[in-house]
């Protein structure tokens, strides 16, 4: 059989390594284990987790929060639960990313940081950073007007370099490279007056009065603020080429984004064709989120394509964790795993040409019944080819409604709701 470049990433939460399972409340081996079980599934290319609004890591940087250190949870998070505390003990303890990339080096692992680039949680919760707390000017604006504190705004330069910050001082500890992650919470940017203004200086609309079915009116508009996510990117290499001069080191920069075709990315805040265009990613991985209304098209193909043209390895589209429905409150839904349909998944992706797969909260996958086999047949097409074959393993994982599309982002939206929420309103929701 022909051999082919692939790679399977693993996308490691240490907290979820830590709070699914109470005999790990705590090892004083964390980050260790976590990698050894990622190895022994055959992942040795593994997004470890810098953090989202709080870093899981000890940083340096004056603006920095950092989960476990200092009094922010003393103050913010005094009732926090057992799971809690030894997750926090934990990363108090030791610097967990420190900690993997030196074992990971001894394992022969290449080990990315990995940055959940607009996630901020909302006052009170423990995972708002001070940073966010104490700029609410900078938080984003929903098109009603209504302030929306789980997320910043890209066109506040200060925001952008907070951001840049962490991930420059990550490649200055010592990652092999970079995960950029998009997938949580799109759109990127929404309707601060940062935007809105500067918008309305250069065409004369308000993008607030826009009809939501005047598609090319919207879509200017959101590539208006496209630019600004495109402006980070171009901030970020800027930042990286001096680091990567002196110390001869790539540092490639991996952008993790939804599967639903560059004109949905274009409304999230992506313009993709730019980033290839302009040579502002080196690698590109995808997950499959169901959330935007009238954009159902989930399909790794297109970025394949591009990526074949413009060099740049693309990463299919596969997740550990079962959909949500309805909140996620630590607890996997049993009812919602099936091993069979995340190999076909994977199987799909690499017939399409893909680079490899992207294995979100694959830490999660090492302990779930059956996923762990599963995902160490990925490693090749001889051995996925022969797992969905396997009679046995096709009587033991029947395709149920609830597990049918396990693999898709466990944010997602079902696409009854999606539906209901078009029939539902004569004004786009995602706007």
């Amino acid at each position: 059989m022909e051999q082919r470049n692939w790679t399977v990433w693993g996308v490691a939460e240490l907290s979820c390594w830590i709070l699914h399972r109470p005999e790990r409340w705590t090892t004083g081996h964390d980050a260790e284990d976590c990698i050894d079980a990622h190895l022994a599934m055959g992942i040795n290319h593994i997004a470890w987790d810098l953090g989202r609004s709080v870093l899981q890591y000890h940083s340096d940087l004056p603006d920095a929060t950092c989960y476990g250190v200092g009094r922010h949870y003393d103050e913010f998070y005094p009732q926090a639960s057992a799971q809690y505390k030894a997750d926090m003990q934990a990363c108090h303890d030791r610097c967990q990313l420190r900690v993997a990339l030196m074992y990971g080096k001894e394992k022969g692992c290449t080990i990315y940081g990995r940055l959940c680039m607009n996630r901020h949680y909302h006052p009170g919760s423990p995972g708002k950073s001070r940073f966010s707390l104490l700029h609410p000017e900078w938080h984003e604006i929903g098109k009603d007007g209504w302030l929306d504190t789980s997320r910043m705004c890209y066109a506040i330069p200060e925001y952008r370099r907070e951001r840049i910050a962490i991930l420059k001082e990550a490649a200055e500890i010592g990652v092999d490279g970079l995960m950029l992650d998009f997938v949580r919470q799109p759109p990127a940017l929404r309707y601060h007056p940062a935007l809105v203004n500067r918008y309305r200086e250069l065409t004369g609309k308000d993008a607030r009065s826009l009809d939501s079915f005047a598609k090319a009116e919207v879509l200017d508009w959101c590539r208006f603020r496209a630019g600004y996510v495109t402006d980070l990117l171009k901030e970020l290499k800027t930042a990286l080429d001096p680091f990567r001069q002196k110390w001869g080191k790539r540092v490639p920069v991996q952008v993790r984004i939804p599967n639903d075709g560059f004109e949905a990315n274009m409304i999230a805040g992506f313009d993709v064709l730019t980033w290839f265009e302009e040579g502002l990613v080196d690698e590109l991985s995808l997950s499959e989120l169901h959330w935007l209304p009238g954009y159902t098209d989930w399909d790794d193909k297109p970025y394949i394509e591009l990526g074949k043209r413009q060099g740049i390895p693309v990463f299919g589209s596969s997740n550990c964790l079962p959909v949500q429905r309805g909140g996620w409150g630590g607890k996997i839904n049993p009812f919602g795993i099936n091993p069979l349909v995340l190999a076909r998944r994977v199987l799909k992706s690499m017939e399409a040409g893909a680079d490899g797969t992207c294995l979100y909260q694959s830490d999660t996958g090492a302990f779930l019944p059956g996923v762990s086999e599963a995902i160490a047949a990925f490693g090749s097409e001889e051995m996925l080819r022969q797992y969905v074959n396997d009679s046995a393993i096709i009587a033991a994982n029947p395709v149920t409604e609830q597990n049918r599309e396990y693999g898709i982002d466990n944010h997602s939206d079902t696409r009854e709701n999606l539906a209901k929420r078009i029939e539902a309103s004569s004004d786009a929701a995602w706007l």
